[in-house]
């Protein structure tokens, strides 16, 4: 394709250059967008390695360092070069779209393997291999510098949906993950009752951040289709949300398509994008939201022009991110916070600072707002009791009061982890530890004149300290959690890290270069997939198992609760083991006693292997009309840890199933009615003690 180009003034080498307001473009034939205000580098020094090393491992360190010292490799042969007509072809996506669907298959060959109960070996075989077609090819084309622009973005987008048709192959007919069930009773209780802020008691945040549930209850009325239908269009508009803004973000703060393309397949390394955020839940929304907001706001930057509709539009979403999801709208406003602060001490324009102050005092007091002045929201004690948890628990671990959660354990009754789950983990952590100082020595060298690269920098510091919460038992889901948001910045530094040490602007990358960032990033990713979602039998469809979400979720449950709507009417309060909370919540329009919620344990009533005055005295304070029991719970120890709630007692500390003739007490006392019976399920009627002022002498059994 022909250019045609403007010249400016020569690049001279080994000197510091200020670029400000000027194009990077073209480069090695792959398209690149306006880079602001990126800084050369200063000039090399020496360093000295230590005489105790041996020569090949100097000479490797000292090559590594001046790697980390030359200037920019994506932009110097065309600096000051004006691309008139990028080039805009699909190069290798219809190869690359057939070689998805492959893999695909692959990955529904393991879902077949895994229903009939092969070996865990075989139906990893299928799953992993699937992955791996899906990635290993469009990483391939992603980190070659021949991919144009539109290639690589649409690459993308095909990638990020085939990764999510992974999560929808497990249950395409129905909600299958317990945060869907919560977030479904949400929308449909705004479905019912044409309001908002109605109570949901297992998750009870949940109705006071109806963002999610809105843009579904929308689509539902105007277009007839279920909740559930109207659900997938919702998660399939914000996954491409997501991949679209993740590569226009990572293209404008780098000035590079290539350098976008391969951050934003690191991104996808992380341990939720793959199932924890391709399901029904606030934070699916509301990340690729708070994504599009950084964006604009970095675009607006870019541009240097007065776009004050540019701004409007970011304060827009930020409120959308606001009634969306607590947590992602808490930690991009610290972003946005961290960003101000550095701009006040880095080479910034006064109108830089100045804007950057106003939107996040505005997220600053869009928050509070939305916390103290909208009447009920309980966000603050649902997050409080959980951190609070969570940092009680290692300081117990610190103290040495407590003993750390082995890495890797599993409950007695399960299947140890295998040695190369354990490897995938182990290396997809140690590949980002490993790669995040040799990122942030690059960042200082020749982009801390940029407050944004700064911002990542600092903010990247969260992840090794959010790591040591693997070793408590309820803070664990912190360090995953937070995997989601402190990606952003570990993607874009990684990305700095790769095309510095492997250039493009004078040759193509050699194979022995190409295989080792594959390998690596292929490892980030597959481990990534196993630390987000546990071993990978356990999201995969197969035979009911004991408290395990997706393998808990069967026709017996579903019907069950069907037939207490039916005939018990809604919003009985109900107590009940997990995984039938949430069936009884949603298919059944309960009201569930909760601890969360009501501040009543009801585990001891099932544990009991009497029904005594203790018991009696929960049930009365708890006001609970039906008990539901599922006998299944003595087959087997509960895969998550705990039957009933995290909380209760010797939650991830059991050692043997609870006793069937404990679960069964319940049929020999003649106050309590049995009305429904399933073989494994069954309702009871306990009215009759919740409404009497006091237990008779005599009728509890032992």
């Amino acid at each position: 394709m022909k250019h045609q180009f403007r010249r400016f003034t020569p690049f001279q080498d080994n000197q510091d250059i200020q670029m400000h307001d000027l194009l990077t473009n073209k480069v090695a034939d792959q398209d690149t967008v306006p880079l602001a205000a990126l800084y050369g580098s200063p000039r090399a020094t020496p360093y000295k390695v230590g005489g105790s090393l041996s020569a090949v491992v100097q000479s490797m360190i000292s090559t590594g360092l001046v790697r980390l010292k030359n200037p920019q490799p994506e932009g110097l042969s065309t600096r000051g070069l004006k691309v008139v007509k990028p080039q805009a072809t699909l190069g290798l996506l219809p190869v690359l779209i057939l070689i998805n669907a492959s893999g695909l298959l692959f990955i529904s060959f393991s879902y077949y393997v895994s229903i009939l109960r092969y070996s865990e070996l075989a139906f990893e075989v299928f799953f992993f291999c699937g992955l791996l077609l899906m990635l290993v090819p469009n990483l391939l084309r992603l980190i070659s510098s021949r991919s144009s622009q539109l290639e690589r973005l649409c690459l993308l987008c095909v990638l990020g949906i085939s990764l999510y048709l992974i999560q929808f192959m497990v249950s395409p007919l129905h909600f299958s993950s317990y945060d869907e069930f919560l977030h479904w009773r949400t929308a449909d209780e705004i479905l019912r009752t044409g309001h908002l802020f109605s109570e949901n008691p297992m998750l009870t945040a949940s109705p006071y951040y109806p963002g999610l549930e809105i843009v579904t209850h929308a689509i539902s009325t105007t277009s007839g289709l279920s909740t559930f239908q109207s659900a997938l269009l919702v998660i399939s508009a914000a996954r491409l949300l997501m991949i679209l803004s993740l590569f226009l973000f990572y293209e404008q703060i780098t000035g590079s398509s290539r350098m976008a393309g391969i951050a934003t397949i690191i991104y996808m390394a992380n341990p939720h994008f793959l199932l924890f955020d391709a399901i029904f839940n606030y934070e699916t929304l509301a990340l690729p939201l708070a994504t599009f907001m950084l964006y604009i706001l970095v675009h607006y930057k870019a541009t240097n022009k007065n776009y004050r509709w540019v701004i409007f539009t970011a304060w827009i979403v930020l409120v959308a991110v606001t009634i969306t999801h607590h947590m992602t709208d808490y930690v991009f406003v610290g972003m946005l916070i961290l960003w101000a602060a550095t701009s006040l001490f880095r080479d910034s324009s006064g109108n830089d600072r100045v804007r950057l102050a106003a939107i996040a005092l505005f997220g600053i007091f869009l928050s509070l707002a939305y916390v103290f002045l909208l009447k009920g929201n309980p966000v603050i004690e649902y997050l409080s009791r959980y951190f609070a948890g969570a940092f009680a628990d290692l300081g117990k671990i610190i103290a040495g009061a407590s003993i750390p959660r082995p890495l890797f354990a599993t409950n007695p009754n399960i299947p140890p982890t295998p040695i190369w789950d354990r490897l995938l983990m182990a290396g997809s952590v140690s590949f980002v530890m490993l790669g995040l100082p040799f990122g942030l020595l690059i960042l200082w060298h020749h982009y801390r004149h940029n407050t944004l690269a700064i911002t990542f920098g600092i903010f990247s510091f969260a992840y090794p300290i959010s790591q040591v919460f693997r070793f408590t038992n309820f803070g664990a889901e912190i360090t995953d959690r937070s995997a989601a948001f402190l990606f952003l910045p570990i993607a874009y530094l990684l990305t700095v890290l790769i095309t510095h040490f492997w250039p493009t602007r004078t040759q193509k990358l050699s194979r022995k270069a190409t295989s080792l960032i594959i390998c690596s990033i292929s490892v980030m990713f597959l481990g990534g997939v196993v630390l987000g979602g546990g071993p990978a039998w356990t999201n995969l469809p197969g035979p009911y198992e004991v408290t395990a979400d997706v393998r808990s979720v069967e026709p017996e449950g579903i019907q069950d609760a069907i037939w207490s709507l039916t005939y018990l009417g809604p919003d009985n309060r109900i107590g009940t083991d997990r995984i039938n909370r949430m069936l009884m919540l949603s298919y059944g329009h309960q009201r569930i006693v909760t601890g969360l919620k009501d501040k009543v344990d009801v585990a001891p009533v099932f544990y009991s292997s009497r029904l005594g005055p203790k018991e009696m005295a929960i049930l009365r304070q708890a006001r609970i009309r039906y008990l539901v029991v599922d006998l299944r719970l003595s087959t087997s120890l509960p895969l998550l840890g705990f039957y009933f709630e995290e909380g209760e007692v010797g939650s991830f500390r059991l050692t043997s199933p609870i006793s069937r003739a404990v679960l069964a007490k319940f049929n020999t006392i003649p106050q309590i009615y049995r009305v429904f019976d399933s073989g494994n399920i069954v309702i009871y009627d306990v009215r009759a003690f919740v409404d009497r002022s006091g237990p008779e002498n005599g009728w509890w059994i032992t």
